[in-house]
């Protein structure tokens, strides 16, 4: 008689334990470098964006001091953006201390020092008039897609802007605005920090949040 082939078994063989163990630690990998690689472009894009606007800054302090303008730093957060505006029309702040309604001259030590060179300015009444500034330099920027706008203190305005539109002031006599620009990633976990020196025009770059009363 001739013998029948022996049958296959129906059974499927599942995993063992150590197999799963073994497939978790490659997920629990693959997912490490992912979340790495993610940190890294986050990192890369902060670094690009704020370095960028700190040298913005610097420029403008530069540019005010020695081409007589009166300029201004314009942010927008619906946009998610930033622009530069010019005037040779002398230009007058809003004190916040004094009501919106009326303007005054900031004052510093170093504006003192050139108090006959800045009579004109004091003497002034008109709104300036600026435009927006269309040099290669200068032109508007977005900030790349993973980083945000969070808010920007400013002296001339009580409290933190978080929306619509706030600008920051560079005058010819060689001053800008005291102000914190904080920048966040998607999640408002992240934070960088732009904090500029009013009488050099330097930008502290820091990897936290900070106001403007802040050392």
């Amino acid at each position: 008689m001739p013998i029948s082939p022996p049958l296959k078994s129906n059974k499927k063989k599942g995993f063992t334990l150590l197999e799963l163990i073994v497939a978790m630690i490659i997920v629990g990998l693959i997912l490490s470098l992912g979340a790495t690689q993610a940190n890294r472009f986050l990192d890369i894009d902060m670094n690009r964006g704020a370095n960028r606007l700190g040298a913005t800054i610097r420029y403008l302090y530069n540019k005010a001091a020695t081409e007589g303008l009166y300029l201004r730093l314009v942010f927008d957060f619906e946009k998610q953006s930033y622009w530069v505006e010019a005037t040779s029309d002398p230009y007058l702040l809003v004190d916040p201390s004094e009501g919106k309604n009326k303007k005054t001259k900031k004052k510093t030590e170093k504006e003192e020092e050139k108090k006959e060179d800045s009579k004109s300015v004091a003497l002034q009444s008109k709104e300036a008039e600026f435009a927006q500034v269309h040099e290669n330099l200068l032109k508007g920027q977005k900030f790349p897609n993973s980083v945000f706008l969070k808010d920007v203190f400013v002296e001339h305005h009580e409290g933190a802007v978080e929306n619509g539109q706030v600008t920051i002031a560079f005058f010819p006599n060689g001053y800008v605005e005291r102000a914190v620009i904080n920048l966040r990633d998607e999640d408002d976990e992240v934070h960088y920090s732009l904090k500029t020196n009013p009488i050099t025009g330097q930008v502290t770059i820091e990897q936290e949040y900070r106001r403007l009363e802040d050392d």
